[in-house]
């Protein structure tokens, strides 16, 4: 296998665009988020936090205040590049961390969607 191949940091850094599907129809919307892959440094960096902070927790008895929908936010805000095709009140929803913030804390079927694809390797390599 060619080095290139195996070496997918770079393109997961790169990141690519995500269809977000409808909630209630699940059918393809004109939504698309860009997020980096899980290959990215990004990423990684985020995962090697939570993972302290649960080290953290379970070393002093208090897993059960860990709050893991925020941490999937706070990961997933990490990796986000952009969006497009997002209005609020007739206006075109402007992209930036806490209007993404925002989106992913009231959107649990976005932050799904998002966590899905950026496990998915094939979403950011050619081959």
């Amino acid at each position: 296998m060619d080095f290139n191949q195996l070496a997918t940091a770079q393109a997961h850094g790169e990141g690519a665009e995500c269809n977000i599907l409808d909630p209630v129809t699940r059918e393809a919307s004109d939504v698309h988020i860009k997020i980096m892959g899980a290959d990215s440094k990004e990423w990684r960096a985020a995962k090697k936090k939570q993972t302290s902070a649960i080290l953290r927790a379970r070393s002093q008895g208090k897993e059960d205040a860990l709050d893991f929908d925020k941490m999937d936010v706070d990961a997933l805000l990490s990796v986000t590049i952009g969006w497009r095709g997002i209005i609020s009140d007739g206006e075109e929803y402007e992209f930036n961390k806490a209007n993404a913030r925002k989106l992913y804390e009231n959107a649990p079927s976005v932050v799904s969607q998002l966590l899905d694809f950026l496990s998915n390797g094939a979403n950011f390599t050619n081959g």
